[in-house]
């Protein structure tokens, strides 16, 4: 695996997130009104792939990857935990599953101002702390 490094400015996290808003709100409106995800997974496959003003939300979220806050669920914490025998590939998994929980979270958060508020006060957060993994 590469080294993930924050490389996303302050700018690039505020407009990034503000797309995945809006796409979402455009999908909820248009394509999701009658759909209901049973967890992380379902949703990532299928909104990873929807795309919006050229790009998939799978690609736009990887642009943003190291400011996505980790472990958001128990599901994500126990995939991280389970196995440590090839610790490059645990870490990968654990970051695709972050990456769904992720999407969840934006997708649930709707149009709540507030909890949008929360979620780019975290991602910023992220975004100031340096990481490099490797």
């Amino acid at each position: 695996m590469s080294a993930m490094t924050n490389n996303v400015s302050s700018d690039l996290l505020r407009e990034t997130l503000s797309l995945l808003r809006q796409a979402l709100s455009c999908w909820r409106q248009q394509e999701g009104k009658n759909v209901i995800f049973l967890n992380s997974q379902a949703a990532y496959e299928t909104l990873s792939r929807h795309c919006w003003e050229g790009r998939t939300l799978g690609g736009i979220l990887e642009e943003i990857a190291c400011c996505i806050p980790l472990a958001l669920t128990e599901e994500s914490l126990r995939q991280f935990l389970s196995s440590c025998e090839n610790p490059e590939e645990t870490l990968e998994k654990f970051l695709e599953s972050s990456k769904r929980d992720f999407l969840l979270l934006l997708l649930f958060a709707g149009d709540d101002p507030l909890l949008w508020k929360s979620i780019e006060e975290q991602c910023e957060l992220l975004r100031q702390t340096p990481i490099d993994w490797k």
